[in-house]
């Protein structure tokens, strides 16, 4: 009994300590959620969102869409489709191919204006890119001939994927009530994985990059990813 008495004014001083520490807790996040929807009061709902053609880039059919998801922060992602790509010709001039293939951009904004609310202004940030490529047969233009001829060689369908990561500046305008205008630039790299069976020498011999391994039958290269971006979108 003299224990029990002992211990109730411990137990009655860990209690309180613990109700303590909750409601601290309980204030510090109810303190935490005000801020948060307070924040997301100020993002402009009939312009937080905005659908985007991608007009100026060459062999691709190109589209996204942009979401603010906080005050200044943005997210896009596009989808693209390919029907024509460059591979190396003779000098500085390219040979330009007839593909099928897909891509998408995932990329994060980071807006600064003080005067416009995102997705308008300047902003910058990374971007994400995946594509993959079928090319055309016989790509490579050897010679049509019967298999039993001595110059016949057997090369199969040349495939490419391709991951590109680049930080990206640009501005976006406003144009009217609802129509937006955007130019921006960016700078990465970006890596190649080509493969074909048997077209390993000349994978090597066409492919933009810098190789940086290969086999009978793939390429790995690597090289700079410079790109410009132009589109018109519609806000809502």
């Amino acid at each position: 009994m003299t224990r029990l008495l002992a211990l109730r004014p411990t137990a009655a001083l860990v209690f309180f300590y613990c109700f303590m520490i909750c409601t601290a807790t309980h204030a510090q996040v109810t303190e935490q959620e005000r801020e948060d929807r307070a924040e997301m009061a100020n993002i402009d709902r009939d312009h937080d969102k905005v659908f985007k053609i991608h007009p100026l880039h060459y062999g691709e059919v190109f589209v996204s869409y942009e979401k603010v998801r906080a005050p200044g922060i943005s997210n896009e992602f596009g989808l693209s489709y390919f029907y024509k790509l460059h591979m190396k010709g003779d000098g500085w001039s390219t040979n330009i191919k007839d593909v099928m293939g897909i891509g998408i951009r995932m990329s994060q904004r980071y807006y600064t204006s003080k005067k416009k609310p995102a997705p308008f202004g300047f902003f910058h940030g990374p971007m994400f890119s995946y594509r993959f490529i079928v090319f055309e047969r016989n790509v490579f233009d050897l010679p049509d001939v019967p298999p039993n001829d001595p110059d016949f060689r057997y090369v199969g369908r040349l495939y490419q994927n391709v991951i590109d990561l680049s930080y990206h500046l640009g501005y976006q305008f406003r144009l009217g009530r609802h129509f937006t205008t955007e130019l921006s630039g960016g700078l990465g790299g970006r890596v190649k994985i080509a493969n074909a069976t048997n077209g390993g020498d000349l994978i090597r011999e066409n492919i933009i990059g810098h190789v940086v391994h290969s086999d009978e039958g793939a390429v790995f290269t690597v090289g700079p990813s410079p790109q410009l971006n132009f589109s018109i979108g519609y806000s809502f």
